[in-house]
């Protein structure tokens, strides 16, 4: 996992407004297998921890493989700004 400069500037500022949280990806079961979720959160016990650009991010075991060539970016999307997953394909049927 890597992590872009606007995705950094992106997560460190919305970390500083969550106490105790860190970025959280997790697995979501659908019909073709687990897909991904994300969210601003405490870590779980069972999740991987990884440091990545100074920044910890949990993750959730089941999903480790898929996020191994994804790049934490942030883009402005309708004057919005938000976190995307470069690289990142979801499962579907």
């Amino acid at each position: 996992m890597k992590m872009s400069p606007e995705g950094k500037q992106f997560i460190e500022q919305v970390l500083a407004q969550a106490e105790g949280a860190t970025l959280r990806f997790y697995g979501v079961a659908g019909c073709c297998g687990m897909n991904l979720g994300a969210e601003i959160a405490k870590s779980k016990e069972e999740d991987v921890i990884q440091t990545v650009e100074g920044i910890e991010i949990a993750v959730d075991p089941q999903i480790v493989e898929q996020l191994t060539d994804v790049t934490i970016h942030a883009e402005e999307e309708n004057g919005e700004l938000g976190l995307v997953l470069l690289g990142y394909e979801q499962k579907s049927c």
